[in-house]
């Protein structure tokens, strides 16, 4: 789902309908103005409905640089020129009360979370950082939504990741007992790389990697 072009000063609405809902069912709820690119849960949480996204404060960067139009494309996929931070919208539906709130003050897109959790209330999101002013995501971060702390992974100078796929362990009976996958470049050696993350300790750093060979062996 993704919000239309942002219009100054007009609120942005979310709608809610019921799984088997008619489309007179429809309900609209109004909140501050963004765009979000990405929405990584929804759920019910007593009467209100729990959505999470990343908002962006600057939708719509500043016209291009001296390259031309090229410079507006990548600060249109910046996260540091849109301002995106990890965000949680709540719509209460006995009321019609909403709310919403930063779960992050830092700059992260291309959330993730572990699939067991869909549609249910979660903890942890998993987000790229970015290079800044580039669509280049140089980090992890992990967003505890429930604590606010932040543990986070950045790559070498050079190193380069795509969003992680979060593989719950088997056996794994924690929202965090999985394994972080992403796929790296190095820019320095030039070469491609299958990283894996333990999802409970993000900080310590990949513990195993594919090996740039043609066996496509693994070591850690």
């Amino acid at each position: 789902m993704h919000m239309g072009r942002i219009v100054p000063r007009r609120r942005r609405r979310l709608g809610v309908i019921g799984r088997r809902g008619a489309p007179g069912d429809f309900r609209w709820f109004e909140f501050e103005p963004t765009y979000v690119l990405h929405w990584t849960n929804a759920y019910e949480d007593g009467d209100e409905v729990v959505v999470d996204g990343f908002f962006q404060g600057c939708p719509e960067p500043a016209g291009a640089g001296p390259n031309g139009p090229a410079d507006r494309m990548f600060r249109f996929l910046a996260q540091d020129t849109m301002q995106t931070r990890l965000h949680r919208w709540r719509m209460n539906l006995v009321t019609g009360a909403v709310s919403e709130q930063d779960l992050s003050d830092g700059c992260t897109e291309f959330g993730t979370i572990n699939g067991g959790f869909g549609g249910r209330p979660y903890r942890y999101n998993y987000a790229a950082t970015n290079e800044p002013g580039w669509f280049l995501f140089n980090g992890l971060v992990k967003h505890d939504t429930l604590t606010g702390r932040e543990e986070r992974y950045q790559f070498e100078p050079g190193v380069f990741c795509s969003e992680v796929g979060v593989a719950p362990r088997v056996g794994g009976t924690e929202e965090d007992d999985a394994y972080l996958v992403t796929l790296t470049v190095d820019m320095n050696r030039d070469l491609s790389e299958c990283v894996v993350f333990r999802a409970n300790d993000v900080g310590r750093g990949p513990i195993a990697r594919s090996a740039p060979r043609a066996d496509r062996q693994w070591h850690t």
